[in-house]
């Protein structure tokens, strides 16, 4: 079988290894996009190239014109839409443009999607609303992209981390990864308290990530854990925490060993991984966004306390 695998985050990196093992796969072909070219990118990148036959890593850093940037991804990796000779095509983003419009060219090959964390089941996410713009239409039509719904008709099966939620395909397509579900022996009594980090920017307004920042710099937080797509972190006062290249799940499970584990921070995929293994979760909302109502939701079902600020 002659597989592709698409990947564009570390988290989808450090999923995707798991979803290989799942697939008994050991023959593969990597394409790897990044715009970040961070610490986890480059650990994650070696861990899958090791295990693949053919490797691309293509780095775009961030333009001015969000055009070119999908511009400069579609010339970098011209030469892959040439073979379109693949039976098995695992990637995650299905809304990313360049990725979605080679997978578009593959269409012989079986599809198989995983989990690109959180933004799976948010209902009112980027999984799940097609961008209707001129601007988007315009970049579909030159980029060759299609639809979000013709690209869920073809999954054939979908892994997932997070069971009882609702995702991109029905229940029926969905296929279960257990990971970070075993318990950690709380040997010591002082708990490590963990911000995460996340690209704020693009998720809030500056007045919600102000009002987060001075919130949060009350609280007695021991390590902020960075995100790959974070600019500046927030000034809280914390340490950041040493990843040495881990996503931020392992790298808390590493440093907290015994300690049991607080989590604080805007609902994201971290809190799903590891909130069986911690003591805490406390999610903090921004009151006046729209999609406070479904995350605050989401958060309780997920065993989080949910705080609006």
């Amino acid at each position: 079988m002659k597989t592709l695998l698409i990947i564009r985050t570390p988290f989808q990196a450090w999923l995707a290894l798991k979803v290989l093992e799942k697939e008994k796969t050991t023959n593969f072909d990597l394409l790897y996009f990044t715009q970040n070219d961070s610490k986890e990118d480059k650990y994650y990148y070696s861990q899958l190239a090791l295990k693949a036959r053919n490797v691309d890593y293509i780095l775009v850093k961030p333009k001015k014109f969000d055009i070119l940037s999908h511009v400069f991804f579609r010339i970098k990796v011209n030469k892959w839409y040439r073979d379109r000779t693949y039976d098995v095509v695992i990637f995650a983003s299905i809304n990313a443009l360049v990725p979605n419009s080679l997978v578009a060219k593959q269409r012989r090959a079986k599809l198989i999607t995983f989990d690109d964390g959180a933004a799976n089941i948010v209902s009112k996410g980027i999984f799940y609303n097609e961008l209707n713009s001129l601007r988007h239409r315009i970049y579909q039509l030159a980029l060759g992209t299609v639809p979000l719904s013709v690209i869920k008709r073809r999954i054939c099966y979908h892994y997932t981390m997070y069971r009882s939620y609702e995702n991109i395909v029905e229940s029926e397509r969905l296929r279960y990864i257990d990971y970070f579900i075993e318990s950690i022996d709380n040997k010591l009594s002082d708990s490590k308290t963990y911000f995460i980090g996340a690209p704020f920017k693009e998720v809030m307004t500056q007045k919600q990530i102000d009002r987060l920042e001075n919130y949060v710099k009350e609280l007695n937080v021991d390590f902020y854990v960075t995100h790959p797509r974070e600019r500046k972190e927030l000034n809280i006062g914390a340490k950041v925490l040493k990843k040495n290249g881990r996503i931020a799940e392992e790298a808390i499970i590493v440093d907290a060993k015994d300690h049991p584990i607080i989590l604080v921070g805007w609902f994201s995929s971290v809190m799903l991984n590891i909130g069986p293994l911690c003591k805490s979760k406390i999610v903090l909302l921004p009151k006046d966004s729209s999609q406070t109502p479904e995350l605050f939701k989401l958060s309780k079902k997920a065993g989080c306390t949910p705080i609006l600020i």
